[in-house]
């Protein structure tokens, strides 16, 4: 027993180290926690608090005040974090479709440079199944792709980390580490383990109600103090995923390391602020405002930026770290001028989703920000500085911004189908991208148009000759040579085959809906 008790005092059975690192070359890590809305962390002016490590990250690095991510959910917005591209370019905006091989990837970028490279994720959506494997050296999705019980959110934030420590102890001395982690507790349940369930609120009960989908709360919205439950459980589950990753800080620290931290995540959440609740079908601010904090070695301290930037700027600015400055084909940029002090140069910011059958785009430029639901053919306009909840909608009273920005949207996007006679164009699931809702188009030879989705099958009826069609201009079949249409876009997203089983598990959680 003396020898026994001897060991445990000496820490015999503790974990080991972090083996040294290299001082040239920091460790970076990209966190992305899924579903977190900016406005729920401490730093960004919540009341609860939910964030101390978050928080110290942003006071000691730069917490930037207005970030925002492309798309308001899983796939596409984590798509767009590690290529730097928009859904625009890289196209991956549903679960049918995944990147192609030829894109780089941030990781890729990581381990070309020297950096040991490893991934640990808890949802599907940023599973091998969609190919985020690439450029790692080491990559954990516990199954998910294939266990079907893990779509239930058990991968909790403790696996991840634990899973990346373990990996990391294994690495030799002297070698720079990249890691990228998500972590999926902040997403719906908001169930954390043990005693964080009851940190802010009572524990969840039986008769709590439990999520469907959106059109379900549209029909029976939650009462204001069953919203207020649901938002004390998720800001308990963020406080959880906040200490998990204090953990890996401690860890480095210990072992003598520096780490460069990305903190950030691929969209918020909806919690009645449009009378419902969920993600994926809007692009309000409460989808598209997430929280960006950048720190580390040899980066600005103390800072906060609050010019607006996007999830397409984290892939360029951590490739300059690498030393791999314009190694993507990136529509983002580097912000290290910016956490310097320099103000960034005016931009655009677009975002979009087709999810669940909507079919929206945002535009924010200029001071104004356009919502347009291309479906309803409804377009909405908000002045964010003024107005950061997006409540007072300007639409009817500036008539001439929201037409100016429908034409800079289709400018931006693009218009790659082409007409190569005269004949009519139609969609059986998509919208064409005018100033009007419409299915079909009268078109001229040589006339350009844009449909969204952008996997949304076309048909061609010339005005001589017979029909041709369907087309897909992603993950289908393009027209041929000598085709009444052409294609002329960028990016060659593929296909994804889910089997019916995980289609049906997914159905079941809310993430195939339905009207």
């Amino acid at each position: 027993m003396m020898i026994w008790m001897t060991m445990l005092a000496c820490g015999f059975f503790a974990k080991p180290l972090l083996p040294q690192g290299d001082a040239t070359r920091p460790d970076i890590v990209v966190v992305s926690v899924d579903t977190l809305r900016a406005d729920h962390l401490s730093s960004y002016g919540h009341g609860r608090p939910t964030s101390p490590f978050f928080d110290r990250l942003a006071a000691e690095g730069t917490r930037f005040a207005d970030a925002r991510s492309a798309s308001p959910w899983t796939l596409p917005a984590h798509t767009t974090m590690l290529t730097g591209q928009l859904p625009a370019t890289h196209h991956v905006v549903d679960d049918a479709i995944k990147l192609d091989l030829a894109t780089p990837v941030l990781p890729e970028l990581a381990q070309a440079a020297g950096w040991k490279t490893g991934g640990f994720v808890a949802t599907m959506y940023v599973s091998r199944l969609f190919g985020f494997e690439r450029g790692f050296d080491r990559f954990e999705d516990f199954d998910i792709h294939s266990e079907k019980a893990n779509l239930r959110g058990e991968v909790l934030a403790e696996d991840v980390v634990d899973a990346a420590l373990a990996w990391w102890r294994k690495q030799a001395a002297g070698e720079p580490v990249f890691l990228f982690l998500h972590v999926y507790d902040v997403h719906y349940e908001y169930d954390p383990p043990g005693e964080y369930g009851t940190l802010f609120d009572r524990a969840p009960q039986a008769d709590d109600p439990r999520y469907r989908n959106y059109f379900h709360f549209k029909k029976n919205p939650l009462s204001d103090a069953q919203f207020e439950h649901q938002r004390a459980q998720y800001d308990e589950a963020i406080r959880y995923v906040d200490d998990q990753f204090s953990r890996i800080d401690a860890a480095a620290r210990e072992a003598g390391r520096e780490i460069r931290w990305v903190i950030t995540s691929d969209h918020g959440e909806e919690f009645g602020e449009r009378g419902t609740w969920g993600h994926a079908h809007t692009l309000y601010s409460e989808q598209l405002h997430v929280p960006l904090i950048i720190s580390g070695p040899g980066l600005p301290a103390g800072k906060v930026v609050v010019d607006t930037v996007g999830g397409h700027d984290v892939a360029p600015t951590v490739a300059s770290w690498l030393g791999k400055s314009g190694a993507l084909q990136a529509d983002g940029i580097d912000l290290g001028e910016a956490m310097a002090g320099a103000r960034l140069p005016p931009r655009p910011f677009l975002a979009e989703t087709t999810r669940f059958k909507t079919n929206r785009l945002s535009l924010l430029e200029g001071g104004l920000r356009l919502e347009w639901d291309l479906k309803k053919g409804r377009r909405e306009l908000f002045a964010p500085a003024a107005d950061p909840a997006e409540r007072k909608d300007l639409a009817k009273a500036r008539p001439a911004d929201v037409v100016r920005l429908q034409a800079r949207v289709r400018e931006l996007i693009g218009e790659p189908w082409v007409a190569n006679q005269a004949g009519t164009v139609t969609t059986e699931d998509g919208w064409v991208l005018t100033t009007q809702r419409r299915r079909r188009l009268e078109v001229a030879k040589g006339d350009r148009f844009q449909i969204l989705p952008y996997d949304a099958k076309v048909h061609f009826e010339p005005d001589e000759g017979a029909k041709a069609g369907p087309f897909q201009a992603v993950g289908g079949v393009r027209p041929g040579a000598g085709s009444g249409l052409s294609w002329q876009g960028k990016g060659e997203a593929v296909g994804v085959e889910l089997d019916e089983a995980t289609r049906k598990a997914l159905e079941a959680l809310g993430y195939i809906q339905t009207e």
